[in-house]
């Protein structure tokens, strides 16, 4: 979802140190989830506002302000959730799903860059897969992926 290249190159982690920056990224996931929840309901409400059902028509005034209201919900929402990514991304870690708190962490294992993987509600950042195959293909960190860079 996020991330420059300066951002997928500039950090590496190992389970230890992600570990140790989730009880910093977990309240700022917190608030990445309830922006990004804000952001939908607000679209939901605008398209709501501005649908053209006969009824609808019958009161103008009151859709179009509630059309205005929903559009400056989602101004602050985006602009809420644009800066949580910018502060995410700039402690190294890479948003995926900003609705479940979905995050990767870059690492290296054996030279090559894997990300260990972390979800909203985990306790710990227990996971890591290859780029390639992303969620699906999280595997456990094992006591030997410790020291990885």
């Amino acid at each position: 979802m996020t991330g420059t290249t300066a951002a997928k190159t500039a950090t590496l982690f190992t389970p230890e140190t992600a570990n140790r920056a989730l009880p910093y990224v977990r309240a700022v996931v917190e608030d990445l989830v309830e922006s990004f929840a804000r952001l939908k309901a607000a679209d939901r409400e605008r398209r709501r506002a501005r649908g053209k059902s006969a009824a609808a028509k019958a009161d103008e005034p009151a859709r179009e302000e509630a059309a205005r209201r929903a559009d400056e919900e989602s101004a602050r929402a985006r602009a809420d959730l644009q800066r949580i990514l910018r502060e995410l991304e700039s402690v190294g870690v890479e948003v995926k799903d900003p609705e479940t708190g979905l995050l990767d962490f870059p690492c290296e294992k054996d030279g090559k860059r894997v990300l260990l993987c972390w979800k909203r509600g985990e306790d710990r950042v227990a996971f890591w897969h290859d780029e390639a195959s992303g969620f699906r293909g999280r595997r456990a960190i094992e006591p030997d992926d410790a020291g990885s860079r």
